[in-house]
């Protein structure tokens, strides 16, 4: 285990909209505002992702088992952040809902808005805070030097 402390710094409220790419926004924000370092919370509606829901099987590298789908859903989802390089990398973790079919994981690729979602970006500043890949498992893990 490591661990450091941090001081919470600026937070920003964003509403994404119909169709809008929900992790290119996410990117876009963070970089403008310059933010190495966050937490996000969020709640809404998604129409179209691509989502982790675990290995296939424990293994190392993991076998991502990949679910997709393409119609209207709930989430809510929290994600903590940070810089791989010259690339913010966001590791965002999801309930996605519909009827009586919910499941959870995280949401690597293509994630589309229906409707609306609503967002908070809380920065955390932390100067040796940032993601590195780790071959053993092919993850970008947070690191903390």
């Amino acid at each position: 285990m490591k661990y450091t402390q941090v001081q919470l710094g600026k937070t920003f409220i964003a509403r994404f909209d119909d169709s809008e790419d929900l992790l290119e926004g996410l990117k876009e924000i963070i970089k403008k505002e310059n933010i190495k370092a966050g937490m996000i919370h969020l709640l809404g509606a998604i129409s179209k992702s691509k989502v982790v829901l675990g290995p296939e099987e424990r293994s190392y590298p993991p076998v991502p088992h990949f679910w997709q789908f393409d119609d209207a859903r709930e989430v809510f989802a929290m994600a903590i952040f940070a810089w791989e390089e010259d690339e913010p990398k966001i590791h965002l973790h999801s309930a996605i809902g519909h009827s009586s079919e919910s499941k959870v994981g995280c949401i690597r690729e293509l994630c589309k808005i229906y409707i609306t979602t609503e967002v908070v970006i809380q920065e955390v500043i932390a100067p040796n805070i940032s993601r590195k890949l780790d071959n053993r498992y092919n993850a970008s893990l947070l690191s903390i030097d």
